[in-house]
């Protein structure tokens, strides 16, 4: 079902409640998204050159304390639907969903090694992903690259989940700085409208607080503090269903399941 979703937005404009319209492609980019993907490579590469050293040093703890590789990667949903592997260090045991498959991480996850803790904790985890931006598949700023697995089940009950493959996904967003990871169905929601909001206010300003916002959290400061310093605690309004039905746009089941449970059903580590 995700590859029908996929051709089908790429062949139209996402449907939003923003006057504003989003690039569908590459061509409609704006010329500050074209500056920001050109500058942004090139920052990761110098970054990824001068981090090299610690990531290596945390790939070599990883590669001591838990069995298995020190990286992984994952399929990932990028700029209007494109395919893409991120690459990460691993924090959970090796094979962690082999007998659950995709399910949302928690706060005390009991997959999470005791060094992959640590590396959470400090977002060191995240340095390969520079990889993924000096490749071009992701910015610094923008929304968080999601699993298809996951779209596909959000899809059945957030049906224009993806309107935010309209930009490519970053490293930090607004909804990283602005609320915690998923953990259900309401907190999708609520990052959506972030990331629709974001799509529609993307500017060197906005990205140059949510970046500065970033580290704030890192060093510990809390996230509605974060927002009211930086001006980023607005309350995007709820977005609304497509007026057209939603099987004729995505081809969902008429007798699909029943909404998830806010437990947490699904997710990315």
């Amino acid at each position: 079902m995700i590859d029908d979703v996929v051709s089908e937005f790429r062949r139209t404009s996402p449907v939003s409640d923003w006057t504003t319209p989003m690039p569908a492609t590459d061509d409609a980019a704006t010329t500050y998204q074209r500056v920001k993907g050109v500058a942004g490579r090139a920052a990761a590469g110098l970054m990824l050159f001068v981090f090299s050293p610690i990531i290596l040093l945390c790939a070599g703890l990883v590669r001591l304390t838990s069995a298995g590789p020190s990286f992984y990667s994952q399929v990932r949903l990028g700029h209007c639907g494109r395919r893409f592997r991120i690459v990460k260090l691993r924090t959970m045991r090796y094979k962690c969903e082999a007998g659950t498959g995709a399910v949302w991480a928690t706060a005390k996850d009991p997959r999470v090694t005791p060094v992959g803790r640590a590396l959470r904790r400090l977002h060191l985890d995240e340095l390969p992903q520079l990889w993924n931006i000096a490749c071009g598949d992701m910015d610094f700023v923008g929304p968080r690259p999601e699993r298809p697995e996951i779209v596909e089940k959000l899809l059945l009950d957030i049906p224009n989940f993806n309107d935010r493959l309209a930009i490519r996904p970053g490293l930090t967003g607004l909804s990283q700085v602005l609320q915690m990871a998923d953990t259900c169905i309401d907190s999708a929601r609520r990052k959506l409208r972030f990331d629709l909001e974001y799509a529609r206010r993307e500017s060197l300003w906005l990205d140059l607080r949510i970046m500065f916002g970033t580290a704030l959290i890192i060093v510990g400061v809390k996230r509605p503090t974060v927002g009211r310093w930086l001006g980023l605690d607005s309350k995007p309004e709820a977005v609304k269903r497509p007026a057209q039905p939603v099987e004729s746009i995505f081809d969902v089941p008429k007798d699909r399941p029943a909404a998830l449970c806010d437990s947490g059903f699904f997710g990315a580590i």
